[in-house]
């Protein structure tokens, strides 16, 4: 039997791959291994590992690597200690297929690791482009190493063939996002308390505040003016999740922690890691979501609620009406956040929300998955877009 492996490294890809796993598990065409990494295993992101390994039927490899990011420098040297572990992983796995999902630096690490071994790669969410963020280089140097892949949109399918993709090898299938919110087994509101130790008020917020990876530098003094800002809403229940493993993170997750104290905001509630069940579940709760976070733009619109998209990390991804892109200023930041919580806000995306298809993503991917002719494409052209295309 054919082993295919998943990597995961955040609570984000996790969640969204989740769905894709269960489909494949119930094929019983492949053994499935996942690798664990990134800031599942690290203390400082809440320990989100905890939540996959009650996950039955896979075989699961746990890698730590080295991601105390303070700076682009520990960037660097996690990259450098990923490569060399995901190597070691993956030559002693041995799987016929590699999945890997995103943008991360830490699954273009692993990505060339397979690439080197000879390992098919599939790529998914490949062809999006985000040029406030050095993830776009994260992202696209993934496709080109990857032998297979599945875009979200007909958009980002169009961008991988110009990027020099085989059209044979690109398909649309949709968002896995629009399956794992329709299947999630969502809490309730009094779970969500309990499980928390939160008590809802009458408007609500997740904020989630990534770190700049294009002016490292400014990401403390954003985060500052965003924390600031979000001081004014008293009556608002404000509740934080932690950035991304990247530059200045760890710098960035004691800074909320000492401005919450400092300020005595009991409204505000920090949280390493909410895990993906909690975290959607939160969705059907609250007014709408802050911050630069990617859920915020293929997530929270599912939510029929509002996303306040603050500076240039998104830009260039599909939007949405209930998506509001605001300057990094408190003028701007606290006008964007009053108008999503205004009543008549509510349920401006869900009808624009058909580009990411239908529930059936992971089915048809696991499909492409069990019939795609990996050797006839493991030597990789490229395939020249404007030769081929009518200018």
């Amino acid at each position: 039997m054919k082993k295919i492996c998943f990597i995961t490294t955040s609570r984000a890809d996790f969640g969204t791959l989740d769905e894709l796993i269960k489909e494949i598990l119930s094929t019983k065409l492949f053994l499935v291994q996942l690798i664990v990494s990134g800031s599942h295993n690290e203390k400082i992101f809440g320990n989100s590992e905890k939540e996959i390994f009650k996950r039955k039927k896979v075989s699961i490899s746990k890698v730590r690597v080295f991601s105390k990011n303070k700076n682009s420098r520990d960037v660097a040297l996690s990259f450098a200690d990923c490569s060399r572990k995901f190597t070691n992983t993956l030559s002693k796995l041995k799987p016929h297929i590699f999945i890997v999902f995103g943008d991360r630096y830490e699954m273009l690490a692993a990505t060339i690791s397979a690439y080197i071994l000879r390992i098919p790669i599939a790529h998914i969410a490949g062809g999006e482009k985000t040029s406030g963020s050095i993830d776009d280089g994260y992202r696209h140097s993934i496709s080109k190493l990857s032998n297979l892949h599945f875009p979200t949109t007909e958009n980002y399918k169009k961008r991988l063939i110009q990027l020099g993709e085989d059209p044979k090898t690109v398909f649309n299938y949709g968002s896995l996002n629009v399956s794992k919110i329709k299947k999630n087994k969502y809490l309730s509101k009094s779970q969500i308390e309990k499980n928390l130790n939160i008590k809802f008020n009458k408007k609500n917020l997740i904020v989630t505040y990534h770190p700049d990876t294009v002016s490292v530098q400014k990401s403390l003094k954003n985060l500052s003016l965003l924390l600031t800002s979000l001081k004014r809403f008293n009556d608002t229940l404000i509740i934080i999740t932690s950035p991304n493993a990247d530059a200045e993170s760890i710098l960035m997750i004691n800074f909320i922690r000492k401005f919450i104290k400092k300020n005595k905001l009991n409204n505000f509630k920090f949280f390493k890691s909410l895990g993906s069940q909690t975290y959607l579940s939160l969705l059907n709760f609250v007014d709408g979501v802050v911050g630069n976070s990617s859920s915020g733009i293929s997530e929270v619109p599912f939510f029929g609620i509002g996303t306040v998209n603050i500076g240039d990390r998104q830009d260039g991804r599909v939007m949405f009406p209930s998506i509001i892109n605001s300057k990094v200023s408190e003028k701007h930041i606290i006008y964007s956040v009053n108008k999503i919580l205004k009543k008549n806000f509510k349920n401006m995306a869900k009808n624009k929300l058909k580009i990411y298809g239908d529930k059936n993503s992971p089915r048809k991917i696991s499909r492409k998955l069990a019939s795609f002719n990996f050797k006839k494409y493991a030597k990789k052209f490229f395939y020249d877009y404007l030769k081929w295309k009518k200018v």
